[in-house]
């Protein structure tokens, strides 16, 4: 990219009080397409197509003004390059930015670097690198997530997984901003941030830290994590992504191997045959291979990340065949719908990974406080570090929890301890899930699961807001309840070794 310096930002102009309309948002995206040009971006724009969806005002609580998805225009093939390239250079990371500088005076790194770096070059308007860009971000951030939901939006969250976590973020955000950015780089680097602008710019910060959570991706050990443009614009599925983005340090080599593992399905006697011979070869080379890593490794932390050149681009291939007028989808990982709406601001209506927690507190209420730490601390688990235990999403309760509460339930130290089936321990484990269900509202209880009675998004596949608060408290209750009629019907019995 071309030389730049840290210079002061402007303020932001006041937010748009209107309606903003379909034709504003595919100019937007014109403009954004028109940068991609100007920074080497190269997309298939006869295999892709954008499309533009509007949200609703930029003063809609819980909303975005509008937003994107992509779609197929032809019929495209596992393996197909659809964007051949985007270079590191154009994806705005902390190393990137125009404060890289400031950032790295001060030893910032990791998420807070890239929240600032944001904001920063959201603050230059029109003088950042990537204002064109920024046309096809939320202008107030992400708001879809539960950090800027208005207190009644948040009471719908009351019993989720979530909840617990949502209090935190906005604290832990304002810590952050006040200690390494008024107290820090307002006070050591004035001349790129002004104490006077900072010190009213908090949200800024909240928008900017909303727009990473929800958009990062990692592009490699330099650069670190950083918005990407392009491949933000395709949505998520959990479980069934028709899209994947490679050239993050190894990665377009280690997805060449699986194309060629699958093109090969019909060799297995012989791809076994040739395993057989890597793996005997391997295990020679094992020792001086290890060796040779370790030494990298080293290499690699004696450099200071901001001082190495950002070089290299990322691509997308398609993963799986996708027909004409498909919507397209990347995937953030395995991830149940707490972690979605916390980090992403949506949830799935058929997500397939929900979990949920039981607070120790919880166990020590229905079994007694004493009797719980004693169980406890006789075979050397931690309760103060192991704070909360997790029903799966088959409805299997943690193991941990189940050897706890069969370890209270011991007659005594000589016996051994009772088994899953034993009527007390049953009854225990009954009453922790009966405690942890009482958490919900006791009217919310019985909402259709799974947002069966929403109204179906525009693209995407999920749901936001209130109707996302539906979704997860609803599945998350379900789970509960299946916990409960699981202990009446499971016939095998847990093995409680930890």
């Amino acid at each position: 990219g071309r030389p730049r310096t840290c210079e002061a930002p402007a303020p932001l102009p006041a937010p748009r009080l209107v309606a903003m309309s379909l034709e504003e948002g595919q100019n937007a995206l014109q403009t954004f397409q028109l940068w991609c040009d100007a920074e080497g971006i190269k997309y298939d724009r006869e295999a892709l197509e954008i499309r533009t969806f509007v949200d609703g005002t930029s003063t809609s609580v819980n909303q975005n003004v509008f937003h994107y998805a992509v779609y197929a225009k032809t019929k495209l093939s596992h393996g197909q390059v659809v964007v051949s390239s985007i270079p590191k250079q154009a994806c705005l990371s902390a190393r990137t930015s125009a404060c890289a500088k400031a950032l790295q005076a001060e030893q910032l790194g990791g998420g807070l670097a890239l929240n600032v770096a944001i904001m920063y070059e959201r603050l230059l308007g029109k003088k950042s690198k990537w204002y064109g860009y920024f046309a096809v971000l939320p202008n107030k951030g992400e708001r879809t997530l539960p950090m800027f939901w208005h207190a009644e939006a948040l009471s719908s969250l009351d019993g989720t997984e979530l909840q617990k976590h949502v209090t935190n973020d906005i604290q832990a955000l304002r810590e952050d901003y006040d200690e390494h950015v008024l107290q820090g780089l307002c006070v050591n680097h004035p001349e790129h941030f002004s104490i006077e602008l900072y010190s009213k710019s908090f949200e800024l910060y909240l928008e900017a830290a909303s727009l990473a959570a929800s958009r990062a991706f990692y592009v490699g050990a330099i650069a670190g994590e950083a918005l990407v443009p392009i491949a933000d614009l395709f949505n998520h599925r959990t479980d069934n992504e028709t899209v994947r983005v490679f050239g993050a340090d190894d990665e377009v080599e280690e997805e060449e191997g699986e194309g060629e593992e699958d093109e090969e399905e019909g060799e297995e006697d012989e791809e076994e045959e040739g395993e057989e011979v890597e793996e005997k070869e391997g295990e020679e080379d094992e020792d001086s291979e290890d060796s040779e890593a370790e030494d990298e490794e080293t290499d690699v932390k004696e450099v200071d990340a901001y001082d190495v050149p950002v070089s290299g681009a990322l691509e997308i291939r398609v993963c799986q065949p996708t027909g004409p007028g498909e919507e397209m989808f990347n995937t953030f990982g395995v991830q149940n719908n707490a972690s979605l709406l916390h980090k992403y601001g949506f949830c799935e209506t058929r997500n397939g990974h929900t979990t949920v927690g039981l607070d120790v507190a919880l166990v020590e209420q229905a079994l007694g406080k004493k009797k719980v730490r004693a169980a406890a601390k006789s075979f050397g688990m931690d309760l103060d570090e192991e704070v909360y235990f997790e029903i799966e999403p088959d409805g299997t309760v943690e193991t941990s929890l189940l050897a706890l509460i069969a370890r209270v339930h011991r007659a005594s130290a000589d016996d051994d301890d009772p088994a899953q089936e034993n009527e007390k321990v049953r009854d225990s484990i009954r009453a922790v899930l009966n405690a942890r269900l009482g958490e919900y509202e006791e009217e919310k209880q019985d909402e259709t699961i799974c947002g069966a009675v929403l109204k179906p998004p525009p693209a995407g596949g999920g749901v936001v807001g209130v109707d996302a608060a539906s979704v997860l408290r609803a599945s998350e209750i379900d789970l509960l309840r299946r916990a409960l009629r699981a202990l009446d019907t499971r016939k095998r019995k847990y093995k409680y070794k930890l």
